[in-house]
């Protein structure tokens, strides 16, 4: 109890001139807000939720609710395949469950924990299936968009005073998720003719599923994800990128341009140094969520690339599960590249199990403070 009643000494809403979208767009074109938003961009693992109700989160409460975050609203519009592939167990023992969920992967998991599972096979078996697999992404399908769609719903969009985003299924992450990462990679020399065929025509899937929306609703902010980095560095060469997938973008990214978008991301952890003038001529102005331990430091990036580059993130998840000296010391360091604009810290991928509910409120505390004190 103590706890949660010095989290609220610091009350936002005292310091507030700004709606939540107006600071949004603020903070995006470099101007001086009232103070920083408190987003979580990415999220929480399932097992570090079960850890903090067991720890003082009160249950079936969520984390927004509980320490009183800034909110963003989503346009719901579904990019995946239709139909979807059937759900299903294909095998289990004490330990493991193997099933097939409804994208068509097949994993083994563990049944105790939501770390990341196993992949076992992928829905499309060679780069030539993808040419058939496209008979899954009509972007007429009614189905696309939810059954709220509607002129009431547009007018919530045009008048929330949340920042309203899409969130665009990426061009390495879609073909990565049909095929698999190996036979992805191997693709780009086996079989080039039909991987270009393919983000061609997931460019303009993307745009004419999302035409209708956006021709009623100007989102303040479009990422697409994309994944295409390790803590190494990318994926795929800048060449590989060049030939292969920036044309996509360029393509997207205009049609975007042309409807009134500003903020345009890209989400991919790891280290994408190598592939960003590649995005940025491509038309990409913002990256999240950029990873500390892959090497990702705001305040270098905002050096290297000025105005140019939008961040969100950034800041070190490790830290977090350490000390509150360390939680002290790593938000200093963020909040100093935030002094110059253009930045919202955040945890830089989903708060993992290792961190304490006490630690992240801890943090959260620091966090209302710091956004106050610029």
């Amino acid at each position: 109890m103590p706890l949660r009643v010095s989290l609220r000494l610091l009350d936002l809403k005292e310091v507030e001139g700004l709606n939540g979208r107006e600071r949004f767009r603020a903070i995006m074109n470099f101007k001086s807000p009232d103070r920083l938003p408190l987003y979580e961009w990415l999220g929480y693992w399932d097992d570090t939720l079960s850890r903090w109700y067991s720890e003082g989160l009160p249950p079936g409460m969520s984390v927004e609710d509980y320490f009183s975050f800034d909110r963003i609203d989503t346009l719901p519009i579904d990019f995946d395949p239709i139909p979807r592939f059937v759900s299903r167990i294909l095998e289990e023992d004490e330990r493991y469950r193997v099933e097939v969920n409804e994208t068509g992967i097949v994993t083994k998991a563990l049944k105790t924990a939501t770390s990341m599972p196993m992949f076992l096979s992928f829905p499309v078996e060679n780069a030539e299936g993808l040419l058939k697999f496209r008979e899954r992404f009509n972007p007429r399908d009614l189905r696309r968009y939810p059954l709220t769609w509607s002129p009431e719903l547009i007018e919530y969009y045009r008048v929330t005073d949340r920042p309203v985003r899409l969130r665009y299924p990426g061009f390495f992450w879609m073909v990565r998720n049909l095929l698999g990462l190996p036979r992805l990679l191997t693709s780009f020399y086996r079989e080039p003719r039909v991987l270009r065929a393919f983000f061609d025509f997931w460019a303009d899937f993307l745009i004419e599923t999302s035409e209708e929306a956006l021709r009623d609703v100007t989102p303040d902010y479009v990422d697409f994800a994309e994944d295409m980095s390790y803590k190494n560095g990318p994926h795929i060469s800048p060449r590989l990128f060049t030939e292969f997938i920036q044309p996509g973008y360029r393509k997207v990214t205009a049609f975007l341009r042309n409807l009134g978008v500003e903020v345009i991301a890209i989400d991919t952890d790891g280290d994408p140094t190598l592939l960003l003038p590649r995005l940025v001529e491509a038309g990409v102005n913002c990256l999240i969520p950029l990873e500390v331990a892959a090497g990702m430091d705001a305040g270098k990036l905002r050096k290297t690339w000025g105005e140019k580059l939008l961040l969100i993130g950034g800041v070190d998840k490790r830290a977090l599960a350490q000390s509150p000296e360390a939680i002290q010391d790593e938000l200093t360091l963020r909040f100093q590249a935030a002094d110059e604009g253009g930045y919202i810290p955040c945890v830089d991928h989903n708060v993992s199990a290792d961190i304490s509910f006490t630690n992240f409120a801890y943090y959260v505390a620091q966090k209302r403070v710091k956004l106050v004190q610029r």
